[in-house]
């Protein structure tokens, strides 16, 4: 495991945490504790910071069981003038992205109960799941 703590990203105001991390189902717990370690120092309340270890090991979960299976993942985080915005990628391409029938997925589901936005992306690092939550706001639909 690897992890770095980089420059503000666009639309960031504070620093960014960057873990890469083997694609393993046993580093799903990892990554959920450290960014909702970095949720809880941005101030987030108790609930708003299960939120975003909830949705953090959805996304992350979600990527581990697209095929083919992903080598590494990469997770970023950074801190936003409103709150805090999670992406988690594979470093391993699949056949379709978004898959076939995300708008209507488990995930996008859980997201939308979770996350004030979020969206299936291709990042620098390959396939992408991104979402953001905002300080003191309940969940927003996905677009």
């Amino acid at each position: 495991m690897a992890a770095s703590v980089g420059e503000p990203q666009v639309g960031s105001v504070g620093r960014g945490v960057i873990l890469t991390v083997p694609a393993r189902p046993d580093v799903v717990q990892v990554v959920r504790t450290v960014v909702g370690s970095i949720a809880s120092r941005l101030g987030f309340p108790y609930d708003q910071v299960d939120d975003v270890r909830l949705a953090t090991s959805e996304i992350v979960a979600h990527l581990l069981e697209e095929n083919p299976p992903p080598e590494a993942l990469v997770v970023e985080v950074h801190e936003t003038e409103t709150g805090i915005e999670v992406e988690a990628s594979r470093t391993t391409g699949t056949k379709a992205w978004p898959p076939t029938g995300a708008r209507h997925s488990l995930t996008t589901l859980i997201l939308r109960a979770l996350a004030d936005d979020a969206s299936f992306e291709q990042s620098d690092h390959g396939p992408a799941i991104r979402f953001a939550k905002r300080h003191g706001t309940g969940a927003a639909p996905v677009p």
